[in-house]
């Protein structure tokens, strides 16, 4: 079925993405290039948006659009699917008919999104699906009405979940060495993790870093001894600059268990996390298990369980489109 037969999905574009769209456009060589990247932002900041709202995994961060390098060099418009591939995003100004898709994202595609901007580029129309054919390299421009409904979208992206299940790695691959929390007892700390008490007495942090730590303590109703690690992490490479440490507290309890606090704590120049910093943990089938939102004025944000000996989790900071992810095992 055409396009023009459905409904089109309206996306609002606001203040974040025009700012991401912004800072990556300042940072290019000439304006022409400057104004593609900002429109090729913007459409993958929507088709992010659609994507995540559907809960279907998403590394913007991972794509070449999100390189300054290949942004300068190439049209690209790119989305990583994690372990299915990358869906293209074209933008398409007001009035116009046709897609353009140029040369340089005609391989490796599984398909593309048309994305129309409204004239004052406050929202966009996404106006369909047009998957990739092997062996076939799609024309330069190809009409809107030619794009399937944007439900078969979803469909294909079921199809190829489904079709590469079978021969896929675990959600988190044996080849892969996660933070394991049991050597921390040792005082045994890896992959750029650190005691937080030597921590803190060697790096100076801003007072309202030391207190919310303080505060997170008072929380703890344990007896048992606890370990705290800390990574420090920057939000959105060099976009949000907004530097954050992840805390993380084990606590033995009984049965072989562990009690697992994380926190997310503001650095240096700020007093409170930015707002929507997300703090989310996943199971070791990659299923979302507990998250948390920064609201205004909160100067740290937590979550906390208890698991098994060997068993496996993952802890994703966020903010915006920006993503950090940490695997454990405990």
């Amino acid at each position: 079925m055409k396009n023009t037969k459905n409904l089109l999905l309206t996306i609002p574009l606001g203040a974040e993405a025009h700012r991401f769209a912004e800072q990556f456009a300042r940072q290019q060589a000439t304006a022409q290039k400057g104004k593609r990247v900002y429109l090729n932002t913007l459409a993958v900041y929507a088709v992010y948006s659609y994507l995540k709202w559907l809960e279907i995994e998403v590394n913007w961060d991972e794509s070449d659009c999100w390189h300054l390098g290949k942004q300068a060099v190439f049209n690209v418009a790119d989305l990583v699917l994690p372990g299915i591939g990358k869906l293209e995003c074209r933008p398409v100004l007001p009035g116009e008919t046709t897609v353009y898709i140029p040369p340089e994202v005609t391989e490796n595609r599984i398909g593309y999104v048309g994305v129309q901007f409204n004239e004052s580029l406050s929202e966009v129309q996404l106006l369909g699906f047009m998957p990739a054919v092997d062996s076939v390299m799609p024309p330069e421009e190809v009409k809107i009405s030619d794009f399937q409904a944007l439900d078969s979208l979803i469909d294909y992206i079921h199809d190829l979940k489904a079709a590469i299940a079978p021969h896929s790695l675990p959600a988190i691959p044996s080849s892969y060495t996660p933070v394991n929390l049991s050597l921390w007892c040792e005082q045994i700390f890896q992959q750029g993790w650190q005691n937080l008490e030597a921590f803190l007495g060697t790096t100076n942090l801003a007072w309202a870093f030391r207190s919310t730590i303080q505060l997170g303590e008072k929380q703890l109703a344990h007896t048992q001894p606890i370990v705290r690690g800390v990574k420090l992490i920057d939000l959105g490479i060099q976009l949000a600059n907004h530097p954050v440490a992840l805390v993380v507290t084990i606590i033995p309890e009984a049965n072989q268990k562990t009690h697992v606090i994380i926190q997310i704590h503001p650095t240096i120049r700020e007093t409170y996390l930015p707002p929507s910093t997300r703090l989310t943990v996943f199971d070791q089938s990659q299923a979302k298990f507990l998250e948390v939102q920064a609201r205004n004025a909160d100067n740290f944000i937590q979550l906390q369980f208890s698991g098994d000996a060997g068993e496996y989790f993952r802890v994703e900071v966020a903010l915006g489109i920006a993503s950090i992810t940490e695997d454990f095992v405990i």
